[in-house]
């Protein structure tokens, strides 16, 4: 019987790595030990010193949320924000910092759906005691509260014919080359991005008779049928929506939009029919069917769905202005505010709440599945065309993946591209690579039509009884310069104020993991602005657990043994699987185990071995090196002869 003691470092206190890595050393003896025939080899014992680690695995999920927080009592039907998944790109342990840097890109991915959060500057850093002891993480997720410059779309933007009528743009005019133009502008990248929700205006000029301009959430290019095609249209004809469908617009109805054949949809439109100039937002009915209804700006008369609209209008004179008074059309997006103004002076705002009667008479809040829009035309006739002449967007300077598809309700629809995408290439240009796209959100095709079924989205028309839909004060921009009373809330546990049950593939479980257990979201976010920082901030409330989930095992190679790893589905030469605690208990920090049961492995040897050195590797199960090592790694094997038991 023979005892052989290695180690992976010369001086035990070295945390020096090179010819001393602790998952993978080799040892040598200065004269050859011969290992007699028909040996058999154990461990005896083993000393490792083990990283802590935090468990990340594939099993765990956080969500996120940018609204209002929600109190008990709070009501769903109020809301426009819904959650935003995250896909767990982490899996497994890490150390906390290294951690640190791959949740920060979690972030930085789920918070780059808003165009007013300045997601490449998010960080994500350790929080430690008075004695300098990791204590958990602090969340910084800033907004960007800066001074907008006007980005018209240069003239090599991509243009979205969504008609599949072709149009001409060169940086300011867009031009019709046929009948039923219905086209957008996707700027991105640095030439451009989505409008910002801080005072952004988009401004249209010469909008002729039979034209619309507007808002609208992107409409992304598709395969179809081999080929690239547009979202929720198929050639030039709206494919049919619904709970399957990628039309952008979910519960958009056929015949209920706008243009020559009710079928263009946008979020905010100002129409000149020719005669005089109407204002469409998109928004539910009372039975639930998207439709494009009329902002009715101009109301003059109390009744039981109408108010005077002066609070709201300078035009509220009974009747639309016509369309002779045409002249430049301004949006403007406050948070979940749209302001629309003609010439300078006030077509519509959302300004006044104070009766529900004014809701059809201000344009509707803003939501999750618009958080991103874009220049959006339709131009009736040939040779048509209209002017931009003002855009204030977000660009990639403070947008992570500063693409279209990189959208709440793109992901929820469709495959995308973002991942090596550079900012010259679109959807429509990587659709024809051999790159693999980002698959839609599981089981999210429906969560457009969850949110513009809640009662705040609901229109209020003649017909339509108060009962089915409310109207509270939407959210705008604060008097310190971030987004009023929204705050920036980690889900990580369940909690029906913020995720339906029913959503079961995306139920978070990461309160243990972040620090923040037993609490189901962050208690405070700790928003504040108007200072040097902008945004929220805030840190774990408990330690965050930290272990070795995962089994280590020490391999041999040198000798002549063989087992079998069936969960690669080779032979190998593992000999011994490490506990996950050692014999006081522990299970990070330096480790001690005894091993009193021991497994011999039969050598196969029939001549005697000449050892002279000694390979020792510290694995995964899929024999990859354990990597949460640090420090010396001791190892003694014990060798016998299979006849002198």
């Amino acid at each position: 019987m023979s005892l052989i003691i290695t180690s992976s470092a010369e001086h035990d206190e070295t945390n020096q790595v090179g010819i001393s890595i602790p998952y993978q050393y080799r040892n040598n003896i200065k004269n050859p030990l011969m290992i007699p025939p028909n040996s058999e080899v154990a461990v005896e014992s083993v000393k490792i010193q083990r990283v802590p680690t935090l468990d990340y695995g594939n099993n765990i999920t956080t969500n996120f949320w940018l609204g209002e927080r929600l109190a008990t009592s709070a009501s769903y039907e109020d809301q426009t924000s819904y959650f935003i998944p995250a896909r767990n790109d982490i899996l497994g342990s890490k150390s906390p910092l290294d951690f640190a840097d791959e949740f920060k890109r979690v972030l930085q991915s789920a918070y780059s759906f808003h165009p007013e959060i300045n997601s490449p500057a998010i960080e994500v850093n350790l929080s430690t005691n008075t004695d300098g002891a990791f204590n958990g993480f602090q969340f910084k997720i800033p907004q960007i509260d800066s001074t907008l410059t006007n980005r018209v779309p240069p003239s090599a933007t991509f243009i979205q014919e969504i008609s599949g009528v072709d149009a001409t743009y060169d940086g300011t005019t867009m031009d019709a080359n046929d009948d039923d133009c219905f086209v957008q502008l996707l700027p991105q990248g640095t030439a451009g991005g989505p409008l910002s929700f801080d005072n952004g205006s988009l401004t249209y000029s010469s909008v002729g008779a039979g034209s619309v301009v507007g808002l609208s959430r992107p409409y992304c290019s598709v395969k179809r049928g081999g080929s690239v095609a547009v979202q929720g249209w198929v050639g030039r004809e709206m494919a049919d929506s619904g709970a399957d469908s990628d039309h952008p617009f979910s519960n958009a109805i056929n015949g209920e939009g706008r243009g020559t054949y009710g079928d263009v949809f946008m979020d905010y439109c100002v129409e000149n029919n020719g005669t005089d100039i109407r204002v469409y937002n998109y928004t539910s009915s009372v039975d639930g069917e998207g439709k494009m209804s009329e902002v009715k700006y101009y109301a003059n008369a109390s009744s039981a769905n109408s108010a005077i609209n002066t609070p709201n209008s300078s035009f509220a004179s009974g009747t639309p202005i016509v369309s002779a008074s045409m002249g430049d059309i301004t949006f403007s997006v406050n948070n979940e505010k749209i302001d629309i103004s003609i010439s300078g002076s006030t077509l519509v705002k959302a300004h006044t709440f104070n009766s529900a009667s004014f809701k059809g008479q201000i344009p509707m809040p803003t939501t999750i599945s618009n958080w991103k829009m874009y220049p959006t035309i339709y131009l009736r006739i040939d040779n048509d065309s209209v002017d931009i002449t003002r855009y204030e967007c977000r660009t990639s300077s403070t947008m992570s993946n500063n693409f279209p598809e990189n959208s709440w309700i793109a992901r929820t629809k469709i495959p995308t591209f973002l991942d090596g995408r550079s900012s010259t290439q679109t959807q429509a240009t990587m659709l024809a690579t051999d790159s693999v796209p980002l698959p839609p959100f599981n089981n999210a095709m429906d969560w457009d039509m969850d949110v513009y079924d809640r009662d705040i989205l609901r229109a209020m028309e003649d017909g339509t009884a108060f009962s089915d839909s409310t109207i509270r004060n939407y959210k705008g921009i604060a008097t310190n310069g971030i987004l009023q009373d929204y705050e920036n809330i980690f889900i990580m546990g369940k909690n029906s104020r913020y995720m339906e049950r029913r959503v079961q593939s995306w139920q978070p479980n990461s309160a243990l993991a972040l620090g923040f257990s037993p609490f189901s979201i962050n208690n405070d976010s700790g928003m504040t602005g108007g200072n040097t920082y902008d945004g929220a901030s805030f840190t774990s409330v408990t330690r965050p657990s930290l272990s070795s989930q995962q089994s280590t095992f020490i391999r041999v190679p040198t000798l002549t043994h063989e087992t079998y790893n069936f969960g690669t589905g080779n032979p190998s030469k593992i000999l011994f699987q490490i506990p996950r605690f050692d014999n006081s208990g522990a299970e990070t920090g330096a480790l001690y185990f005894q091993n009193n049961d021991k497994s011999f492995i039969d050598l196969k040897n029939a001549a005697p071995v000449m050892l002279t050195d000694l390979d020792v590797h510290l694995v995964r199960k899929d024999e990859t090196f354990a990597k949460d090592l640090t420090g010396s790694t001791e190892v003694v094997f014990m060798f016998r002869q299979k006849n002198k038991l």
